[in-house]
C-alpha cells in the first residue's frame, strides 16, 4: 500500500512534467524571438516601414497634465500594468498565482528624434522592465485599507476581472492577494519590437462618466500629491475649478476606452499594439540586454524542461508499479 506522502508527490511529479514539456515549447518560442530581435535592425521612425516587424528606440513623450497616477506607488507615469496574484495553499507549500491584469489603456508617444514619433499601446505587449516591481500586500477582509489609487483603478475595471472582486470573500475564509505594478516614465527610453501600423487611425475614450467623475473628484480632495499638482494658485487647498480640472483630467486617464476612433497626430508615423500570437516586446533594457535576458532563459527551458519532464514521468512510472 502507497504512503500519502508518495501519492502527493506522484501529483507533484504529474505536475512537473507537464510544466518541463511547457517550458521546453516555451524555450524554442524564447529563442525564435531572440533570433528575430538580433535579425532585424533598428529602424528610424520617420523612414521605417510599417506594415511590418519593426525595431525602434527612443524616448517617451508626454504632456505633464497626461500622466497617469500608478495605482500602488502613486508616482505620475505614462504607462502601467498591474498584475494580481492570489496566495494558493497546498497541503506541502504555497506560492502566488496570477489571477488577473490590469493595464493603462493610454496610449503613449515615443519619440527617436527622426522627426516622426510612434504611438505605444504596450498592452497585451511582453514588458521587459530592469528592477523589481511595485508590490502591495493585502487581506481579502481589508480590502477597503488599499491605497485610494488603487482601490480606484480596480473599482473602474471591474468589470474587466474575471477572478478578482473587491467584494472580499466570506467570513470563513479568507485569500492573500498580491498587486505588482510596472511601470513607464515621461523621458524613459524604450526599446520596442512589434508589428508597426501606419497613423491612420487611434483609439479614443469615451465621454466620462458621472460615476467616474465623482470617483476621481474624491480621490483629488484627499490624496495630497493630486491636490498638490492642481492647486494652480498653490494656497493650499482645491476651489471648485481646480477641483473639476482636477476630476476630469484623473478620471479620463483612468477611465476605459469604448473603441471609437479619432485622427492622430499628423506627427505620428507607427503604432504599437498586441496583434494576435506576433512579437510585441517593450522594455526599458537596451537591445542587447533584451537579448541576453531571452538567451539564458531560452536555454534554461530548452534543457530544463526535458530534464523536468523525464525526472516527473520517471518517479510517475515507479510510483505506479509500486500501487499495482
Amino acid at each position: 500500500m502507497t504512503s500519502n506522502r508518495e501519492g502527493d508527490l506522484a501529483v507533484w511529479a504529474l505536475m512537473g512534467a507537464g510544466m518541463g514539456v511547457y517550458w521546453f515549447f516555451k524555450g524554442f518560442r524564447e529563442l525564435k524571438v531572440k533570433r528575430t530581435i538580433q535579425d532585424i535592425p533598428t529602424s528610424r521612425i520617420a523612414t521605417g516601414a510599417v506594415g511590418s516587424l519593426v525595431e525602434i528606440k527612443g524616448a517617451i513623450v508626454c504632456e505633464p497634465d497626461q500622466l497617469v497616477p500608478a495605482p500602488v506607488s502613486g508616482f505620475p507615469c505614462v504607462f502601467y500594468s498591474l498584475e494580481i496574484q492570489k496566495l494558493v495553499r497546498t497541503k506541502n507549500s504555497s506560492y502566488w498565482k496570477t489571477i488577473d491584469w490590469i493595464y493603462s489603456d493610454k496610449g503613449f508617444r515615443v519619440d527617436d528624434g527622426s522627426g516622426a514619433d510612434a504611438l505605444v499601446y504596450a498592452e497585451g505587449a511582453e514588458i521587459k522592465r530592469q528592477g523589481d516591481p511595485a508590490e502591495y500586500r493585502v487581506n481579502s477582509r481589508d480590502l477597503s485599507s488599499m491605497p485610494q489609487g488603487l482601490l480606484l483603478v480596480l473599482t473602474l475595471n471591474a468589470n474587466k476581472l474575471r477572478s478578482f472582486k473587491l467584494s472580499g470573500s466570506s467570513w470563513w475564509r479568507s485569500e492573500e492577494y498580491r498587486f505588482l505594478e510596472r511601470c513607464f516614465y515621461r523621458g524613459e527610453t524604450l526599446y520596442i519590437l512589434g508589428n508597426a501600423d501606419s497613423g491612420i487611425k487611434v483609439e479614443k475614450r469615451r465621454k466620462l462618466s458621472f460615476k467616474n467623475f465623482l470617483a476621481a473628484r474624491k480621490m483629488a480632495e484627499t490624496d495630497p500629491a493630486l491636490r498638490k499638482k492642481f492647486d494652480a494658485n498653490r494656497d493650499g487647498v482645491l476651489d471648485p475649478e481646480e477641483l473639476e480640472r482636477a476630476a476630469k483630467t484623473v478620471g479620463e486617464q483612468l477611465q476605459p476606452r469604448d473603441g471609437r476612433v479619432e485622427k492622430p497626430l499628423p506627427k505620428t508615423k507607427m503604432i504599437f499594439r498586441k496583434q494576435d500570437a506576433r512579437t510585441f516586446i517593450v522594455s526599458n533594457m537596451k537591445e542587447e540586454q533584451v537579448v541576453a535576458s531571452l538567451g539564458w532563459s531560452s536555454s534554461l527551458k530548452i534543457f530544463g524542461g526535458p530534464a523536468l519532464a523525464i525526472a516527473g514521468m520517471a518517479y510517475i512510472a515507479w510510483f505506479l508499479r509500486g500501487a499495482f
